[in-house]
């Protein structure tokens, strides 16, 4: 059963099987997108990435190669901003603005605001255009702390099955930082025998 702490929203699911999924916000950026996909590709991982649909411009073809590469992608709105604080009107305007950007790509059905915050009214409007809404469960602070080490060890040191694993692409080294770091978690976290995966995969768990 999947666990929640509002109705809702998906934290993390309820499960003893050694998996967990990985969530990749505020893509795609051109350069650290694809560090981070041969990162996910060396360590036979898949992901979930969240993107910013105002970003897909001429990185068109990093998401075709996301796509090809076994990964998922979910709606992450069209910049980087706090969703709740936005009108009723806008919020849906730029909700769907995203999902018509996306949806040429697959069948896009996870939403994760930006800046994690949302309300009723945001998430009765989402589920009805069919999406859930997605947070997670293990965040190790990338937006605020800038240390790999710091990252590593609150994973390692907080990691259960069922886990929603949330980091960040983006501008200011975000991305480089998130290559750098999964290069060196992902074995540490594979070596204790959990799997990493996508949230649809880690679904069927429920």
């Amino acid at each position: 059963m999947v666990s929640q702490i509002r109705p809702g929203a998906l934290f993390f699911v309820s499960t003893e099987e050694p998996v967990i999924a990985l969530t990749i916000d505020d893509g795609p950026q051109a350069e650290t997108t694809a560090a981070i996909l041969q990162v996910l590709e060396r360590h036979e991982v898949q992901a979930t990435f969240f993107m910013l649909s105002n970003e897909l411009p001429s990185n068109e073809a990093l998401l075709q190669e996301i796509i090809a590469k076994g990964h998922e992608l979910g709606n992450h709105m069209t910049t980087d901003e706090s969703s709740i604080r936005l009108s009723p009107t806008d919020f849906e305007t730029k909700f769907l603005r995203a999902d018509q950007t996306l949806s040429p790509y697959g069948n896009i059905s996870w939403f994760r605001p930006g800046m994690g915050w949302y309300n009723n009214r945001m998430l009765d409007f989402i589920e009805k255009q069919g999406y859930q809404l997605v947070l997670g469960s293990l965040f190790p602070y990338d937006t605020h702390l800038p240390s790999i080490q710091f990252a590593q060890w609150f994973v390692l040191n907080n990691l259960d099955p069922g886990d929603i694993l949330v980091l960040h692409d983006g501008p200011k080294n975000r991305g480089e930082r998130t290559a750098q770091i999964l290069d060196k978690l992902l074995p540490k976290i594979q070596q204790r025998g959990y799997r990493v995966v996508t949230l649809t995969e880690l679904k069927t768990y429920d």
